[in-house]
């Protein structure tokens, strides 16, 4: 399986600088079946308030971001900013639910799915939710995040033999992001998607947010966020992150 990383991101619509791509739902699931049926390496990744902040400040995270294949925006942040700068988004993702898709997607193709993530009995119980939701998927292999050290090697050549056509990741940003970088050319996995907390969040380790009806006129959206496991760290990126796109706004000139 080739291994081919681009987009052209002077298509792409950016905030604070960091990329991301305005598609509605659709355009995404139909975009991510091409990259299915061309038999190579594709990586999805979402964008978050937490994801964009760190990307400002990590080069390594912020060229990721830029060879990605597809950055789906995500949580009410992300959806204010884009606002705000006159980039409205297409449509307000629900992370849980885009992924959820892509998974039933995979069994309308008859593809093969493997996921990884999660600590301790995460990944079965998240298993077992998703098995629920979705009995027809094909899961050809799973393991935790915190495999023990000595593990490594066993399991990238796990994975490798298993050829996933679509591979979950998430062991949190940026370790998923740094451990793709090192072993894309030896999972031989097709398309790549990084989920972050998602996988707490189909076990039940995590509360569901609450869910507000989106109504482009009086502005109300879901306040569904990617997961993080550390979600208090997220509240002293908002005032910065705040700040920084109202300048934006105010000082920025065509």
């Amino acid at each position: 399986m080739g291994i081919r990383r681009s987009h052209s991101s002077n298509k792409r619509s950016r905030i604070l600088g960091v990329p991301y791509d305005n598609v509605t739902v659709n355009d995404a699931i139909e975009l991510v079946e091409r990259f299915v049926r061309d038999e190579e390496s594709h990586t999805i990744v979402h964008l978050s308030l937490v994801s964009l902040m760190r990307a400002r400040r990590d080069k390594n995270l912020r060229i990721f971001l830029e060879e990605a294949d597809l950055i789906v925006p995500c949580g009410r942040y992300i959806y204010w900013a884009a606002k705000v700068l006159k980039r409205p988004l297409k449509e307000y993702i629900d992370p849980s639910q885009f992924v959820k898709l892509l998974m039933i997607q995979s069994v309308e193709l008859g593809k093969r799915v493997y996921l990884f993530g999660g600590k301790g009995d995460t990944i079965e119980k998240a298993y077992d939710s998703l098995k629920k939701d979705i009995p027809k998927l094909f899961v050809v292999g799973k393991y935790r995040g915190n495999y023990e050290r000595g593990a490594l090697e066993n399991v990238v050549t796990a994975i490798g033999k298993a050829s996933p056509d679509y591979f979950f990741i998430g062991l949190g940003s940026p370790r998923e992001e740094i451990w793709i970088e090192r072993y894309i050319g030896k999972i031989n996995a097709g398309v790549i998607v990084l989920v972050e907390g998602l996988f707490n969040l189909y076990a039940g380790k995590m509360g569901k947010h609450r869910k507000f009806t989106i109504d482009p006129a009086s502005g109300w959206l879901s306040k569904r966020e990617i997961p993080h496991p550390r979600s208090f760290k997220k509240l002293w990126l908002i005032p910065s992150f705040t700040l920084s796109v109202i300048a934006v706004r105010l000082f920025w000139r065509h």
